[in-house]
């Protein structure tokens, strides 16, 4: 199952497994554009897929059915997770660099990440560079993975439980880099494409404007204002609908990017056996995390009712009580599949 197989690849065939996953992905890039609001969805759109997976619920993004209030709930927790933690990675910053560093792995860096790199870049010697980037980025997957365990728990606080996410880290190491990674390479493809579309558009307009001069013969200082005032209506339309294009295509695939990343760090979680953990406060049980078969593995264990709380432990209750019987259902459903095929081939 690819719930339980971490990595881009797997990632990736969950987010297109279905017919028609492009039309959520459009809709988002449009949602996307309303400030702070169309943010806030567009997490907790995708940590309610990240939340299944966790659970070992081989599934897709939903398509239809989607509960917008409780996707808005999930993102604005998230959201408050990433910016509080996002304010202790200033100060880290300016105690070991100097300066806050706007470069992260999370989900909302990623579309600035080219930007980033090259002030970077043009700001510091290639030591610290090297050394910004290598910190910042591990502490974005680590907000990453606070604000997936927040939304597990419906809780800002857990989110805040670095304790249980440093234990988690140390007991799989490997696992937690390998989502590092799945966000990296999501940065750098909306690097790649910011950085195409940058040279194309520079390259073009050079190539306009030297076309301009050379065939009218007038000095440099002049070129954009006879291109602006000789154009006509017709070509600025032209050219704002192709910069609108890109800029929407450019979107799109940051969205995309940021999906997968999310449900990768998901994949992470799923070795960690949500079922089993108790309050928010609770260590991780013990035989975690689990090293799942390769692919064609069983279905993992079903999911098991919420842990009681117990007298004085803290206001979270066990992780995604709501989603345990979804994701019961989902291996029920596999399980019952798999005998189903099964008979009909001893038939």
């Amino acid at each position: 199952m690819y719930a339980q197989q971490l990595g881009f690849t797997t990632s990736w065939k969950m987010l297109t497994r279905d017919k028609g996953w492009i039309k959520p992905i459009l809709m988002l890039t449009l949602v996307g554009w309303i400030p702070i609001l169309g943010q806030i969805a567009i997490l907790g759109y995708g940590l309610e897929w990240a939340r299944l997976t966790a659970w070992g619920v081989d599934a897709a993004p939903k398509q239809r059915g989607v509960a917008y209030g409780k996707v808005l709930a999930t993102g604005g927790i998230a959201f408050l997770v990433m910016l509080t933690m996002g304010l202790v990675t200033g100060i880290v910053d300016t105690i070991l660099f100097g300066r806050w560093y706007s470069i992260t792995s999370l989900p909302f860096g990623s579309s600035i990440f080219a930007d980033s790199v090259i002030t970077l870049a043009g700001d510091v010697t290639s030591v610290l560079g090297i050394a910004v980037l290598v910190v910042n980025l591990l502490m974005g997957a680590f907000i990453t993975a606070a604000m997936l365990r927040a939304t597990l728990y419906d809780s800002f606080g857990a989110g805040w439980r670095i304790d249980r996410l440093f234990q988690m880290v140390a007991r799989d190491p490997g696992g937690f880099f390998h989502a590092y990674a799945v966000s990296l390479i999501g940065g750098i493809v909306n690097s790649v494409y910011a950085m195409v579309v940058t040279l194309a558009g520079g390259l073009a307009a050079f190539g306009g404007a030297m076309g301009v001069a050379l065939s009218m013969g007038i000095a440099s200082d002049t070129i954009i204002e006879r291109l602006l005032y000789g154009a006509g209506p017709g070509l600025v339309i032209l050219l704002v609908v192709v910069a609108l294009a890109a800029a929407f295509a450019g979107s799109a695939i940051s969205i995309t990017m940021q999906l997968v990343s999310i449900n990768a760090m998901g994949q992470w979680f799923c070795r960690f056996r949500v079922d089993l953990w108790g309050v928010s406060s609770a260590p991780l049980p013990d035989g975690v995390p689990v090293r799942f078969p390769g692919t064609g593995a069983g279905a993992p264990a079903r999911p098991q009712a919420a842990m009681p709380q117990q007298p004085g432990a803290d206001s979270a209750t066990a992780p995604a009580s709501a989603y345990g019987a979804a994701a019961a259902a989902g291996v029920a459903a596999a399980a019952a599949g798999a005998a189903t095929a099964a008979g009909a081939g001893h038939g």
